[in-house]
């Protein structure tokens, strides 16, 4: 419920700043990218796994958003249009660039790692980590299209319509896609996590 409010509230500041900066208020659209940058930028990680390419990404985003502001219907919310804006133009950047290969960690006798501490609370947090990043790195193997909605789920935790407008694809091959894309990251984890479903 609160997050309900704090989303509405952001929803009508947002408004409030679009139509300043149509108004060429520079200081309304800085609030807008302040508001919103972590999330264009966290969208342009995750398709790209490169800090660089996700800060020109995300510049590149708010420059478009910026140019294409008059586009912005009034009333409706501004997150999942700038969202939209982000994953094509993420998608267009992919296309032009080769595909970065990512390898899994666990395999070789040097990847061990040991905890920074001892202790089982050291431990656990060693496992917990190491398990988020082999999350990642799996991620990173995923197709594009599939690490897209992952993304767009799990770490904007965007509900499957949201997603769906973004995408502009129907609600149920958005909900296709993401369990899809979850059954192969199970597939992909599930020998070095021992996970055998």
């Amino acid at each position: 419920m609160m997050v309900q409010r704090r989303d509405e509230a952001r929803g009508q500041d947002a408004a409030a700043d679009v139509a300043a900066a149509l108004g060429g208020d520079e200081r309304a659209f800085a609030r807008i990218v302040a508001a919103y940058e972590r999330a264009v930028f966290a969208i342009a990680y995750r398709m790209t796994y490169d800090a660089a390419a996700a800060e020109d990404l995300t510049q590149e985003v708010f420059l478009r958003a910026w140019r294409k502001l008059d586009t912005f219907r009034p009333g409706e919310p501004l997150k999942p249009w700038l969202l939209r804006l982000a994953t094509n133009v993420c998608i267009n950047a992919l296309k032009k660039r080769r595909p970065v290969a990512v390898a899994m960690v666990g395999d070789g006798e040097g990847d061990a790692r040991e905890p920074a501490s001892e202790g089982p609370d050291a431990s656990e947090l060693a496992a917990k980590g190491e398990t988020a990043e082999l999350l990642e790195q799996a991620i990173a193997q995923l197709p594009d299209d599939y690490r897209l909605i992952i993304t767009l789920r799990h770490v904007e935790e965007l509900s499957y319509e949201e997603i769906a407008g973004i995408l502009k694809r129907p609600l149920g091959t958005v909900k296709v896609q993401l369990f899809r894309a979850r059954e192969r990251l199970r597939r992909m984890l599930s020998p070095i996590l021992g996970d055998e479903r």
